[in-house]
């Protein structure tokens, strides 16, 4: 065989195989990647599909600053009930 012994590889039962992949090869598509995206466009694709399934947060943006616990309770309970409302009322229509 005129094979280059660093292009033979052995086998474990004794058969001679050459090597043929070429290095300087580029290929076109490789099986297996994944194209890699910045990570904003994953956030805008999570909410996109959050806004495709119907689902909205119960109260506004924003940030809220509250003296106590039970007023910060209070505030998200009475917007939590208000969005339920609406829901059961779109839901009726």
């Amino acid at each position: 065989m005129d094979v280059h012994p660093s292009k033979v590889i052995r086998a474990s039962i004794g058969w001679i195989m050459e090597f043929t992949s070429d290095l300087n090869e580029n290929p076109g598509k490789v099986v297996g990647k994944v194209r890699q995206h910045p990570p904003g466009d994953a956030l805008e694709r999570m909410v996109a599909r959050f806004h495709a399934m119907g689902l909205t947060l119960p109260f506004p943006k924003g940030v809220y600053r509250f003296k106590t616990f039970e007023e910060a309770d209070a505030w998200e309970m009475k917007h939590r009930i208000a969005a339920a409302v609406k829901r059961l009322r779109d839901h009726q229509r």
